[in-house]
């Protein structure tokens, strides 16, 4: 509720509390000082993370990297671009006290990195599951992952090696939060439960919720509560100590895909696979607002310390800045369709390319950064050979020269028969006409200009 008041009837305190207030949201280091968007990554962002102190960030991309980012400016700057995994990264985190932070990816392993540096410090390999969440605990002392092999683990970061493997959930696991105190962990996962752990014996302590449907996204609120967000749309608040769900935020009709809490535990929040974002006050559980910001489902966000802002992340491959209040989207919205969604042509070639090939490739000269190398040129190039482009040891000392009847194997057999130990992602075609097609359209489209 918005009340009048007379100026010449506020004390010295008044006049403070209203400067302040004013300054909060005029001053350009809030209302005008962080970029609109973070443009780097080749392929769609699947997680960010902004700093304590709300100056840099991280985000993970489906391209395989982590960006390393500074928040001043208007277009932010690139400290480092962290490569290290072999497939798309998951979840990434800073080490709270640390200039580091932990990964993870569809590649199994969790990754420490060096902030400062730029460099990988360890990758700690489990079997090939996919790892959507990663976790890190107020002390620094520990990180929690979540993968789809049924199981949540424990690491300790100090020793770089894995102290618990928690067995207990039927199904994919999707997301974990340390206690407070750091001596629990809680889990969610597809089998609709949210599970309580003892750090120190990785023992199964009980189920603190069942739901009816699979979870995909849990965070910690505070010392009692948690909040999570569902397959079936529904995002929920649970009491640790009763062992219940004790309200429901919101039901949407496509699932909630992450749940965040501000820094500073004012804010609580949701973004669900239709693009929606809604923010909430923590303390009482009003909506403070709610907006369709982006096309195609908002995969994270996270608020900015000190402001009423955040950045989300999706399909797009850039992360987008928005002013939650007073409510003011950015000025460079995401544009649908995107490059790799389906388009109107006559030619079945592009549409099998668009399909199978352009969220990771590009046909231009200047399409780096992506989860594969840029196509241009690509015919009677040798596998493995592109400058600037990190490839796999299975390429590296392949001698494969890309052609017509090479680029037909990949389609025909796949990449892990023609190519094992590669990162390109299997992809076949159901019959020789489409296979046709597609060389053809690359031969074409991928040709240098004369």
């Amino acid at each position: 509720m918005v009340q009048v008041f007379h100026f010449w009837r506020l004390n010295s305190v008044g006049l403070i509390l209203l400067a302040l207030i004013t300054l909060f949201y005029a001053s350009p280091s809030y209302a005008n000082g962080l970029p609109d968007r973070l443009v780097g990554h080749g392929g769609p962002i699947k997680a960010i993370s902004i700093s304590a102190d709300g100056k840099r960030a991280l985000t993970a991309s489906f391209d395989y990297s982590i960006i390393y980012w500074d928040l001043a400016g208007p277009e932010g700057t690139v400290r480092h671009r962290l490569i290290g995994h072999d497939s798309a990264v998951n979840d990434v985190a800073f080490i709270p006290g640390k200039e580091q932070a932990v990964s993870v990816s569809d590649d199994g392993s969790l990754g420490i990195w060096d902030l400062a540096k730029g460099k990988l410090i360890a990758r700690l390999q489990a079997e090939v599951f996919k790892v959507l969440d990663v976790a890190v605990s107020n002390d620094s002392r520990f990180a929690a992952v979540a993968r789809w092999d049924g199981t949540a683990r424990i690491y300790d970061l100090d020793r770089k090696v894995e102290i618990a493997t928690l067995n207990g959930h039927r199904g994919n696991v999707n997301s974990v939060t340390f206690s407070a105190d750091v001596t629990k962990l809680y889990s969610a996962a597809y089998d609709g439960q949210i599970i309580e752990w003892d750090i120190e014996t990785g023992q199964l302590l009980r189920p603190i919720y069942r739901h009816g449907w699979g979870i995909n996204t849990i965070v910690r609120i505070d010392d009692d509560r948690l909040i999570f967000g569902a397959i079936n749309g529904v995002t929920g608040i649970v009491s640790i100590s009763k062992a219940d769900k004790i309200a429901d935020l919101a039901q949407r009709e496509r699932p909630i895909q992450t749940v965040k809490v501000s820094r500073d535990g004012k804010f609580i929040g949701f973004g669900d696979g239709s693009g929606q974002i809604e923010v909430f006050q923590a303390h009482d559980l009003k909506s403070v607002e709610a907006s369709g910001v982006a096309f195609g489902p908002i995969w994270d966000f996270d608020f900015v310390a000190g402001t009423t802002q955040v950045f989300h992340v999706g399909l797009d491959d850039f992360a987008i800045r928005w002013q939650v209040a007073p409510r003011k989207l950015s000025k460079i919205e995401s544009k649908f369709p995107r490059r790799f969604q389906l388009a109107k042509s006559d030619d079945p070639g592009e549409l099998e390319f668009r399909r199978k090939c352009s969220v990771c490739h590009t046909l231009t000269p200047e399409g780096a950064n992506r989860a594969g190398p840029t196509l241009h040129a690509v015919f009677g190039r040798e596998a493995g050979t592109l400058p600037g482009y990190v490839y796999s040891k299975a390429l590296l000392d392949s001698d494969i020269i890309w052609n017509e009847e090479t680029i037909g194997r990949l389609f025909d057999k796949g990449p892990d028969v023609v190519t094992p130990g590669t990162k390109m992602p299997i992809q076949r075609l159901k019959s020789v006409g489409q296979r046709d097609d597609l060389i053809r359209y690359l031969k074409k489209a991928t040709a240098p200009k004369k």
